[in-house]
């Protein structure tokens, strides 16, 4: 079995603490003192510290895990790659536990109806897709296409 994980990496000998990766963030995920640091438990790894860091000093890779073995490659992206979401109204239940997960309010709604993907807000953290109990919301990427983005209404 293969596991695809979303990595951030910071190379510290390259950080000159600016801050910049710290009013980017949408989390609060990251702090900056002498040198950057991500909490991982609060950090959606949507890559946009490494879209702001002047220095090159915050990487997003991609670990490719292999199980059982428990070897492991990190591929290192060079931009930020275009991943959206898109909601399939006939697996939606209508929770909004989607809606309260994003921690940019691309997804907003009241209970009941299909919650609404503001696609220019979004920045492809998927966290909505590992909330989403009903399994409804799935990603969509690298096309870029902003169809394949929006809801299948």
């Amino acid at each position: 079995m293969i596991i695809e994980v979303r990595e951030i990496v910071v190379i510290h000998e390259l950080c000159r603490a600016c801050g910049l990766c710290e009013k980017e963030c949408p989390t609060d995920a990251i702090e900056v003192e002498d040198s950057t640091k991500i909490d991982e438990k609060n950090c959606v790894r949507c890559g946009l510290c490494v879209e702001v860091c002047p220095f090159d000093a915050i990487l997003l890779g991609r670990a490719i895990c292999e199980l059982p073995k428990g070897s492991y490659r990190i591929e290192v992206l060079t931009e930020r790659p275009e991943v959206g979401v898109r909601i399939s109204e006939s697996k939606c239940v209508g929770c909004q536990a989607c809606s309260s997960s994003c921690p940019v309010e691309a997804l907003s709604g009241s209970k009941g109806p299909l919650p609404k993907l503001d696609v220019d807000r979004c920045i492809g953290c998927l966290e909505c897709v590992r909330t989403c109990p009903s399994r409804a919301i799935e990603p969509v990427g690298d096309s870029g296409d902003e169809n394949a983005r929006n809801s299948d209404r």
